[in-house]
């Protein structure tokens, strides 16, 4: 079904200011997800003082109401004319180059393709630490549930850590679940049974579950304080940042967006007031239904040959996908700056908007902004990717000499994986592409570039937009 009123576009610039918050409080630790939610253990307890990192996260469904939009022009409650509200404050922003800041990520395969995380620390030049809990096709709420499911892909030389008292080898997997990567410990995983892999559990397996080793480490590591690194001075502990990305279609459709917005009133609030982290949303980029990879298995749950296309569920358009996505992380922004106080103002990072850029200007290059698989990143969309989080969290663009010198396959030198194994490789961008893409990013961050098929729905149209029926299914670990 058409949005009901597709031709209120405005002339908008992208204001990559901050969301606004209301609230309060400190940092804190790491935390992955396991079994069933327990909101006794799934409490947060303040144990530590203020602490600077990053958490990228992606969270599942639950429910709330739509958000109201505004056009160009609009003015905000403080007076100002931002129509997405989601700009960098600088007075605010890590921007100096002497101070390390701490990124934890939630979130799915949006991140560990690639190695988002160890990619994002690289380009930081040795001043950016970080953490992670992912879990293919997770959603905001799942990755509560489940937790990390990095065992046994992370399994690569690049992720080993070392060995422990046994000789047994311990891989850098991530957090095992949120409130372990956040606060610094989860009770679940005392839990004598809880290192007992479920029947259905084969290519996506929590480590703490799988790895008796690597559960025995990461509990030793966050519960002494291991977990992050404090940055900005000023004692205590605490991630800086949390970066969040939800399963890629929910934000856009109402039952979905619901369920997230249930879940992240309900279980990510208090995890934040209690660290102090400033929460970022990755708007990840709209993608075409067609499943390219050819030979071997097309993913966990298929022996062989391609996986067949997904249903779309009315988000086979680009621009429409993109727009809409947008509408439902400003929806999760606008929730979360009823709750924290302002030092924790939300952001969106627009990385969907930045690739409707090159979808405009240059689509064939827009196509290797994709892996085979036409909805995961290739290397290119991942230095794209990579471009606009840094100016979203530090409110400047990453330094050229890192970005732009020498052979650009190095960004990637300590990553733990690139796709999965059964997958061919991606090229790495060119010079000329890098160019291209970092000024992309460049327009769309500094100078609020917004491409022209870009739709502003505003007052909830968009609900009306894509369909919530049962044909929709999450499949972004394809």
């Amino acid at each position: 079904m058409a949005a009901t009123d597709p031709t209120e576009k405005t002339s908008l610039r992208w204001n990559a200011a901050n969301v606004g918050g209301h609230n309060h409080h400190h940092h804190h630790h790491l935390s992955i997800a396991g079994d069933v939610v327990d909101e006794e253990t799934m409490s947060v307890r303040s144990r530590h003082g203020k602490k600077i990192a990053i958490a990228a996260a992606c969270l599942g469904g639950v429910v709330y109401a739509t958000t109201m939009y505004m056009r160009s022009g609009d003015a905000n409650a403080d007076g100002t004319d931002r129509p997405f509200v989601d700009r960098v404050d600088d007075s605010t922003s890590t921007t100096t180059t002497t101070t390390t800041t701490s990124v934890a990520f939630l979130g799915n395969s949006m991140f560990y393709f690639n190695d988002f995380p160890r990619f994002f620390e690289g380009i930081g030049d040795g001043f950016i630490v970080q953490n992670s809990c992912l879990h293919g096709g997770a959603s905001i709420g799942s990755l509560i549930l489940e937790g990390n499911a990095m065992y046994p892909q992370f399994m690569t030389n690049n992720a080993i850590l070392g060995e422990d008292d046994d000789g047994n080898t311990v891989y850098d997997f991530g957090a095992c679940t949120i409130p372990q990567l956040l606060l610094g410990r989860d009770d679940r995983l005392n839990d004598p049974g809880y290192p007992t892999p479920s029947a259905d559990e084969r290519n996506n397996t929590n480590p703490c579950r799988a790895d008796a080793a690597y559960r025995e480490y990461t509990m030793r590591k966050f519960n002494e304080g291991d977990g992050i690194v404090s940055t900005k001075g000023g004692g205590g502990e605490g991630w800086d940042y949390v970066i969040i990305n939800d399963n890629t279609r929910n934000p856009a459709r109402r039952s979905t967006r619901a369920h997230a917005l249930s879940m992240l009133e309900r279980f990510y609030v208090p995890w934040l007031l209690d660290t102090g982290s400033i929460p970022v949303f990755l708007w990840t980029h709209a993608y075409t239904p067609d499943y390219a990879c050819e030979g071997g298995a097309a993913s966990s749950d298929s022996a062989s040959g391609n996986k067949s296309p997904p249903d779309m569920t009315g988000l086979e358009d680009v621009a429409n996908f993109t727009s809409l996505t947008h509408v439902g992380y400003r929806a999760y922004v606008d929730l979360l700056n009823l709750y924290l106080p302002p030092s924790q103002a939300p952001r969106i990072a627009p990385v969907g908007l930045a690739y409707l850029v090159v979808h405009e200007e240059e689509y064939e290059l827009w196509r290797t902004l994709f892996h085979c698989d036409n909805l995961h990143a290739s290397p290119s969309g991942s230095f794209l990717q990579g471009c606009i989080v840094h100016y979203t969290l530090f409110g400047k663009m990453p330094d050229r000499s890192v970005m732009l010198s020498g052979d650009i396959s190095h960004l990637w030198k300590n990553a733990r994986m690139m796709q999965h194994a059964w997958e061919p490789p991606n090229p790495f961008p060119d010079r000329d592409a890098a160019e291209y893409l970092y000024r992309v990013a460049e327009r769309v961050m500094v100078e609020g570039y917004v491409p022209s098929s870009y739709v502003d729905y505003r007052n909830g149209e968009f609900t009306l937009a894509v369909s919530s029926g049962s044909a929709f299914a999450a499949d972004d670990d394809r």
